[in-house]
């Protein structure tokens, strides 16, 4: 399938689903893609909905797409756990945190979902699947996907997306910081003088002017959260997405006088948002202060402003932060079948929103 027929399907739902990320993925998740489509009766495409099979746990990259890593380890013990629910079959995405169900618009979408779902299934059964999820999905698709796949559990929160709205009334930054209360908007302002004022900068690079520099960066950032990924396998990493994003791609590098990369962020643009991906920090560096929010909130949203953006995704984690900043949280759902015959406790934990959904304070009732 070209670009542009997936394009018209995609539109709308954002860079996770998009060709150019989703082809990066192909190649980069660790598992085997699959794409379930279908068309109608004029055979024109009316639906799609990536997979991936991990035929085991993974143990870099993708490890926040492990139910069991996600869902049980923080309640019960998970002896045997990964021998019993893999090979997994991953519906809707497997990196990004957001997964979809794509129908094209004026299709039937109840109709057209329900065959996508149920041609997953097919594709569990014949790939001998012992688990089946949607993580990270919006309520809806989420719900959608619960109704097919099926399990002793409905779909629970799992994680949330932080956007900051851009509007037309913000014409630069000063703009922006008029719509918080006096007090706040002091506050920020001088997070931003003290982190110029101690020689930060967010210099603007494509990321493949930058790729063997931020490597390790994120390298160290990984490895912080028990990724035992290399510098040279982080690297590699960038580099192939680069290959696929690269002309989309945006980093704000704080550098020393000397040209060292003290920070960074990575960013994508995609429609009308501007997707913050990932930040690093040089750990052997003395920072400039309030660095994080300087690269990964201010700078961004002048950037979506010079642009005509009209959102920017800050993506998941450290919510008090962003929605302080003026983010509206966006919570996510997934959806799991888990394998036959679970211990009960096994079936209890999966009907408790994770972790990182109560920290996003979204753990409670669906609206």
């Amino acid at each position: 399938m070209g670009s542009e027929e997936w394009g018209r399907l995609a539109a709308g739902t954002g860079l996770y689903q998009s060709y150019p990320w989703l082809h990066w993925a192909e190649s980069s998740s660790g598992a085997r893609p699959e794409y379930v489509l279908a068309h109608g009766g004029d055979g024109v495409l009316v639906g799609a909905v990536p997979t991936y099979l991990l035929s085991s746990a993974p143990d870099r990259f993708t490890t926040w797409y492990d139910p069991v890593r996600v869902f049980l380890a923080p309640h019960c013990d998970t002896t045997d756990a990964t021998d019993r629910w893999f090979p997994l079959l991953l519906v809707g995405s497997a990196s990004g945190y957001h997964s979809e169900i794509l129908v094209r618009p004026g299709r039937d979408r109840r109709a057209v979902a329900r065959a996508l779902l149920s041609g997953c299934l097919d594709l569990a059964g014949r790939s001998a699947a012992r688990g089946t999820a949607m993580m990270y999905a919006p309520e809806a698709a989420a719900l959608e996907a619960g109704a097919v796949l099926g399990g002793p559990v409905a779909p629970v929160p799992t994680s949330a997306e932080a956007v900051i709205p851009v509007t037309a009334e913000d014409r630069d930054l000063d703009d922006y910081l008029a719509r918080f209360p006096s007090a706040r908007r002091s506050k920020f302002k001088k997070e931003i003088t003290a982190f110029r004022a101690a020689g930060g900068t967010t210099t603007r690079y494509a990321l493949g002017d930058l790729v063997d520099r931020v490597g390790p960066l994120l390298g160290q950032l990984q490895r912080r959260y028990g990724d035992p990924v290399t510098d040279h396998e982080m690297t590699a990493y960038v580099a192939s997405q680069e290959r696929h994003l690269g002309a989309r791609s945006v980093v704000l590098a704080d550098e020393t006088d000397d040209g060292g990369l003290r920070g960074f962020t990575l960013s994508y643009i995609h429609e009308d948002t501007l997707y913050v991906r990932a930040a690093g920090f040089q750990e052997d560096l003395e920072q400039p202060p309030f660095a994080y929010f300087n690269l990964a909130v201010y700078a961004p949203l002048r950037l979506a402003m010079e642009n005509g953006l009209t959102a920017v995704d800050l993506g998941t984690g450290a919510y008090r932060g962003k929605t302080l900043r003026g983010a509206a949280i966006q919570p996510l759902w997934s959806a799991v079948r888990p394998p036959g015959d679970c211990p009960p406790q096994w079936y209890e934990a999966l009907g408790q929103p994770a972790p990182e959904a109560v920290e996003a304070g979204w753990a409670g009732t669906r609206k």
